[in-house]
């Protein structure tokens, strides 16, 4: 059997003769051909109905059009499943209202009248826009129906016009024209059943430009040859049916509408009808405009994100897509900014990669969830993605981290050693620094930046250091930086002991003790310290003579040494206490070391000699020596007798007697 694909699926009549005349060429007889156009005529036909549909596309445009949706595994939308834009014209009468007499295309803004639209001039009834999605590197499809009141003779004369502005014309109901507007025309011949379809555009000139017709792979448009009962008009009625040749549909290839090097978008479609097949006819009936959104461009976004928050650092990207009006493929973002391209062309496999990045910062994620009909692709930094639909947008969210550093701190007393027992915290952030051995922190894992190191715990008995600031300028670890010996720190705090405090109490030999006044002590440094004080040698005065008050005097603010505290000026009537050595350490309280020392003075004698003419109990004048020193006795005295009553030594003549005086113990209490 001969077969021809094109007689396939529910051929029409007019294509089985084109086959048999085609036939007939070849040689092969008339009746032979007819014989196989019975026997195929015979075949069951598969879903004439759908005949018309664009490939590629799911909705069915019907060879007999409806709005229903009829078994087909390769179209599944209809009118009845879709949410289409949609528009019911005024009711036919004197209310209903149309353009007015001599008004055609080329009007820029038509004006409008009523009433005046007879029942057999194409009223129109409802119309109605649908956008398909398409695949990849499809722009899609647009599905347009139109109803209306009867079927007149002649030519079925559909416009449907597509402005960019959604600004409203002074009069009538037209919006107002832009450059590159699309006026599509849909014509069927009386008796046909399928629409011509042809696209013109707005010029800079004010009028329509030439038409150019669609090919049948572009655009498709029927009629209905079957009446459509209520039930199955999705609304378009609510009682009766749709007579033959009253409801029209239509769908077309949007790349065919479109430019694919400009962005273009339509806000507003309407319906119009024509006195006759010739575009300089005048317009007659309206379906005033419904607002649409029918572009052909999407949108990109790319936002930047950092770690930390606030960074100023710059980063770089590259991209690969198309945009109206055309832009560089470069472009920089910094924490918290964003880049959005609003007319993004159709297209497939672009990319969008971060390309400069700074040397302290690294590629840590990119997040592209927001996005939004986009499938997107990423490896590492690159983003791969298509751009096909009117609602396709690529939201994606770049995060760089920035390379951390550490801080290497030394602890050192006031001879250079290391000192344990301190603490340092890190602000910002209020970090705690780790120490890694005594007198050695070290903390990494820091954002580069200006940081301020303070000493949070001091030792005991050690003064602490004043904060110091610190810049992290580079990455770095801590085990690497201790693992190299010598490593500097980048600071250094050093603790001078807290000074120590020497309290001195002076009493006499009595008992109970008394406090002195007017002790002078100086505080001298033990230049050889062994606990006794070398009168000769040590002669640095480490703290000035100080006397006491009350029985006590403090030196303050003694440094860490060997000293020796010398009883420098000496009550009279005392004896000079011998001086006291000690040594100032650090104290085990914040308070530093206190050395409590207690001088004891012994209190002095006076031997008084009287001399009496022992048988008259008078005064007798004599010498008296005692060593060097030499005094004379009293000789005159109101109290002579009194004194010469006393006991003594009698008896003694004149001349030198030796006497001897023992100062005892109890002489001191």
């Amino acid at each position: 059997m001969i077969y021809d694909a094109r007689a396939s699926k529910g051929g029409t009549i007019l294509q089985f003769t084109q086959i048999a005349l085609e036939q007939r060429r070849r040689g092969i007889t008339v009746v032979a051909v007819l014989s196989l156009i019975v026997a195929m005529l015979a075949v069951p036909a598969f879903a004439t109905h759908y005949q018309a549909s664009l490939e590629g596309s799911e909705f069915q445009i019907d060879d007999d059009a409806n709005l229903k949706v009829d078994a087909d595994p390769d179209a599944t939308l209809d009118w009845a499943n879709v949410t289409e834009v949609r528009r019911q014209d005024e009711p036919t009468g004197t209310g209903d209202n149309s353009y007015k007499g001599g008004v055609k295309e080329d009007t820029s803004c038509p004006q409008e009248t009523t009433g005046s639209i007879p029942n057999n001039k194409s009223d129109l009834l409802s119309f109605g826009a649908y956008e398909e999605e398409g695949g990849a590197g499809d722009a899609g499809f647009l599905h347009l129906f139109w109803s209306r009141v009867n079927n007149p003779s002649g030519t079925t004369l559909m416009d449907f016009e597509f402005n960019q502005s959604e600004v409203g014309c002074a009069v009538g109901p037209n919006f107002q024209r832009t450059e590159d507007d699309i006026l599509l025309e849909y014509s069927i011949d009386q008796g046909g059943a399928r629409a011509d379809i042809t696209i013109r555009r707005w010029t800079a000139d004010g009028a329509w430009g030439a038409a150019t017709a669609l090919s049948a792979q572009d655009a498709t448009g029927t009629i209905n040859s079957s009446v459509i009962p209520a039930a199955e008009s999705d609304g378009l009625i609510t009682a009766g049916s749709l007579s033959a040749r009253t409801f029209g549909e239509a769908t077309i290839d949007l790349d065919a509408i479109f430019d694919d090097t400009k962005c273009e978008s339509f806000g507003s479609a309407m319906l119009k009808s024509r006195a006759s097949d010739s575009f300089t006819s005048q317009l007659k009936d309206f379906i005033a405009p419904v607002p649409i959104s029918l572009t052909n461009c999407g949108q990109v976004i790319i936002r930047k994100e950092t770690i930390p928050d606030g960074a100023t650092a710059t980063f770089g990207y590259t991209k690969t897509f198309g945009t109206d009006p055309a832009s560089t493929n470069t472009f920089s973002l910094q924490d918290g900014g964003s880049k959005t391209y609003d007319g993004v062309l159709f297209g497939t496999g672009y990319t969008v990669d971060e390309t400069t990045v700074l040397d302290e910062w690294e590629f840590t994620s990119v997040d592209c969830s927001a996005s939004s009909g986009v499938a997107a692709d990423i490896t590492g930094s690159v983003v791969t993605f298509d751009i096909d639909d009117a609602d396709d947008v690529l939201d994606c969210t770049y995060t760089n981290t920035q390379l951390t550093g550490s801080v290497l701190v030394h602890k050192v007393d006031d001879a250079g050693a290391l000192l344990a027992g301190a603490g340092f915290t890190l602000t910002p952030g209020d970090v705690a620094m780790t120490e890694s051995d005594d007198g050695v922190f070290c903390t990494d894992g820091l954002f580069l930046g200006d940081y301020t190191v303070t000493e949070s715990t001091v030792p005991p008995g050690y003064t602490g250091g004043d904060p110091q600031n610190v810049t992290v300028d580079s990455a770095s670890t801590c085990a690497e930086r201790l693992a190299t010996e010598g490593e500097l720190p980048d600071l250094t705090f050093t603790n001078n002991p807290v000074p120590g405090t020497v309290t001195i109490t002076k009493v006499d030999d009595a008992d109970p003790a008394n406090a002195l006044d007017g002790a002078g002590f100086t505080l001298y440094v033990d230049d050889d310290p062994n606990g006794v004080w070398d009168d000769v040698n040590e002669t640095t005065v480490a703290k000035a003579e100080q006397l006491t008050v009350g029985g006590e005097t403090t030196f303050t603010e003694v440094a860490q040494g060997f000293y020796c505290a010398v009883e420098s000026t000496t009550p009279s009537g005392y004896e000079t206490a011998d001086p006291q050595c000690f040594e100032i350490t650090v104290g085990t309280t914040p308070k530093g070391p206190t050395i409590e020392l207690t001088f004891v003075d012994v209190r002095l004698h006076k031997v008084i000699v009287i001399v009496c003419h022992e048988g008259t109990n008078t005064l007798a004048e004599s010498t008296v020596t005692n060593g060097s020193g030499e005094l004379q006795t009293l000789v005159a005295s109101d109290l002579e007798a009194e004194l010469c009553a006393l006991d003594g030594f009698g008896g003694k003549g004149h001349g030198e007697k030796q006497l001897t005086v023992d100062v005892g113990s109890d002489a001191h209490n």
